[in-house]
């Protein structure tokens, strides 16, 4: 009985230095807690609008939140581009149905707009979440016009993936030093990434470097479909995609430039990309039917963790590859995803929604999401270098790689009209990859294009809030 009382008591004691361990996650259960009694609230519940792609793993934490404040957590999953519909329609409807929105930080904009969420400033001054560890180019896109709008829980900006393999092979390695005067590897520049692609660039059938290829070998794997080519883009362009005054730059030679070379990358890839999304994408890559791919960090994790894959354990990460400007190496990695969560204008419980966003979105519950191994949410946090279930889950050299990467990590547009100015983009770069209009024609429509969107919203209040965006270093480019 005395040994029992002392393994009950020894529970008891590991239980309460668990709790302490986050102070952040704490603060909002111990919140929420508070808010549930001063309110006098039966069966609270707080219902949230979430991408489906987390409909696998966030429900075990919503069901955690249930056992630790008592609030049940309902969740209505709906497809990622179907959201900002649904977001601005509830601005409409007004409904109060959902407590949180679950969307990238780019959706903010409209969002804030529209008067669909609020700032959470207000809490976040009372409760005190933690940032710390998080870089600012991931941090910052928290806020839209200076207040905070959205917390994130994941790292989705982009990073270059390597088949080991190849890169490591010495007859490979003895072709490409012949060839170019430089030894295979990450890639410095985008120009070096097309040159890669091109040299593995394999036709079926073809034997090389003593491998018998018995289906082709695409020397590169990239997003360049609609609703997915904006996020990519910034890649190739060499600084913002507007001037000060709001000026679209991509008439400029850089931008034409870009342009052309985003589309030439279709060369290398499989014939159907413009129609891919991340279901083709991943398992594609994990097929070993391709030398590299730029994606989401997370597409190491399932190349390394899916039962089919070929690569497992066969995969270099890189930072993003740069382009030279002014002699000087300049890298920037697109925020393509990185999913967060806000707080609806309607809700009826707003504190307690945010209390659970604090909570998620804390260090160790954070950690714990990241780590989960049905979870698409990526590293972001300098501390998960030294996490073992994170590095367990997506590798060590991964881990360190996309923390690294993500100091070069840069918004997408957060103004409102974004998605206006990201379809115009999309429809031109996918008319430029059909070799319908030639680059320099589809500059002068996106340009048209952008400009429509400006004065549509209000060139004086776009030009207001971009300056500040771009002043705050959320694109990492200046003036």
């Amino acid at each position: 009985m005395r040994r029992l009382s002392w393994i009950l008591c020894g529970l008891l004691i590991i239980s309460m230095q668990q709790a302490l361990a986050d102070p952040v996650a704490d603060r909002a259960i111990a919140g929420a807690k508070a808010y549930i009694k001063a309110k006098n609230l039966k069966e609270p519940k707080l219902t949230v609008l979430l991408s489906s792609l987390y409909n696998n793993s966030f429900p075990d934490f919503a069901k955690k939140w249930e056992e630790l404040t008592g609030v049940k957590m309902e969740i209505v999953p709906l497809g990622y581009t179907d959201i900002p519909a649904k977001i601005m329609q509830e601005g409409v409807a007004k409904t109060g149905v959902y407590d949180i929105f679950n969307d990238f930080p780019y959706t903010t904009p409209d969002a804030a707009g529209a008067k669909v969420v609020i700032p959470l400033d207000d809490y976040a001054k009372k409760y005190k979440p933690d940032f710390s560890g998080v870089a600012d180019g991931l941090q910052f896109q928290q806020y839209y016009d200076g207040k905070l709008y959205i917390m994130v829980n994941d790292g989705d900006h982009l990073i270059l993936a390597l088949r080991k393999d190849l890169v490591e092979n010495p007859q490979v390695r003895a072709d490409y030093k012949a060839k170019f005067n430089k030894d295979l590897g990450c890639p410095d520049t985008m120009a070096e990434w097309a040159q890669q692609a091109a040299f593995f660039q394999t036709k079926a059938g073809d034997t090389r470097w003593g491998i018998k290829f018995e289906q082709p070998l695409y020397g590169a794997l990239g997003y360049r479909s609609v609703n997915f080519s904006y996020r990519h883009f910034p890649v190739y362009m060499k600084g913002l995609l507007f001037d000060k005054d709001m000026k679209p730059r991509i008439g400029t030679p850089d931008g034409i430039a870009a342009i052309k070379a985003f589309a030439a990358s279709v060369d290398h890839m499989p014939k159907d990309i413009q129609g891919w999304g991340t279901p083709q994408i991943y398992p594609f890559w994990a097929s070993g039917q391709a030398y590299s791919a730029m994606s989401f960090p997370s597409i190491i994790g399932f190349a390394n963790g899916n039962p089919k894959s070929v690569i497992k354990g066969k995969q270099i990460p890189c930072i993003i590859p740069g382009n030279v400007i002014d002699g000087k190496l300049v890298r920037r990695a697109p925020q393509a995803a990185g999913t967060g969560y806000m707080v609806s204008a309607y809700s009826k419980n707003p504190e307690l929604a945010y209390l659970f966003i604090q909570w998620f979105t804390s260090p160790t519950v954070g950690d714990q999401a990241v780590a989960h191994p049905r979870g698409f949410w990526d590293p972001y946090r300098d501390e998960h270098v030294k996490n073992k279930a994170i590095n367990d889950r997506f590798g060590a050299d991964m881990v360190k790689t996309t923390i690294e990467n993500s100091k070069y990590a840069a918004s997408l547009l957060m103004i409102e009209g974004n998605y206006e100015y990201f379809k115009i983009l999309d429809n031109n770069l996918a008319d430029v990859m059909n070799k319908n209009i030639s680059a320099e024609e589809a500059a002068k429509r996106i340009e048209a294009g952008w400009n429509r969107v400006t004065n549509d919203v209000g060139r004086d209040t776009q030009i207001r809030i971009w300056r500040k965006g771009v002043e705050s270093g959320i694109y990492l480019d200046k003036f």
